[in-house]
């Protein structure tokens, strides 16, 4: 948890440093946004049997003006994300999805082609993730995962610390308020700590998300 508070602090200061850039070079068009929304998040993996679920995120951002037709938005959200695994107390049970709950901080760059001035625009750009370790409740701890004779729900809940992601969205709406639709995918293996029989898993990250944002 030290270690996901300090890559916190370092997220939150590179975004006040490039709110700061994006300030000084572009005077037309600069706003503070307030965002909140809520994702579905999933692992896509051969090595888990997952379904996505219903996460949370909220977050700031800010939106400038760098051409005509073009907005850059610099953005840090928190997301608490769920995703189930199928699993089973023994190995004679029948199979139940366990709840996997990861929290993560999320700093990115969008450049945003304006289709419509001010009310609609397609966005494009790169994200790193920083995140804990997955939580598990519980009564889940000892349950063996789909697939596997031995390896426990609570041996999975390591995870790649920093994942590098690709976004691609739409945004609508007007200069104080916008909804976007985002589509979220990892570059990175996020169960690239899981190693089960000498077998490294491997499981990259898709995430659709749903955001309001207020500018201030």
């Amino acid at each position: 948890m030290h270690k996901f508070l300090f890559l916190l602090l370092v997220a939150i200061t590179l975004l006040f440093v490039t709110n700061s850039f994006s300030q000084s070079r572009y005077n037309d068009y600069n706003r503070f946004g307030i965002s909140a929304g809520i994702h579905q998040f999933d692992i896509r993996t051969d090595d888990l049997t997952t379904t996505k679920s219903t996460g949370f995120q909220a977050g700031l951002s800010t939106r400038g003006t760098v051409a005509k037709h073009f907005d850059m938005v610099y953005f840090l959200f928190l997301n608490r994300h769920e995703v189930n695994i199928l699993g089973r107390e023994t190995l004679l049970s029948a199979n139940e999805e366990i709840p996997f709950q990861l929290l993560a901080a999320k700093i990115g760059v969008l450049g945003s082609y304006k289709i419509i001035e001010k009310h609609l625009s397609f966005e494009f750009g790169p994200a790193l993730q920083f995140s804990d370790k997955f939580e598990v409740e519980g009564k889940y701890s000892d349950y063996i995962l789909q697939g596997y004779d031995t390896f426990t729900a609570n041996e999975a809940r390591q995870t790649s610390r920093l994942n590098l992601m690709g976004i691609v969205g739409i945004s609508t709406g007007f200069q104080s308020f916008k909804i976007s639709l985002q589509y979220e995918y990892g570059f990175s293996n996020v169960l690239s700590k899981l190693t089960v029989n000498n077998n490294k898993l491997k499981g990259t990250i898709e995430q659709l998300s749903v955001l309001a944002t207020f500018y201030l």
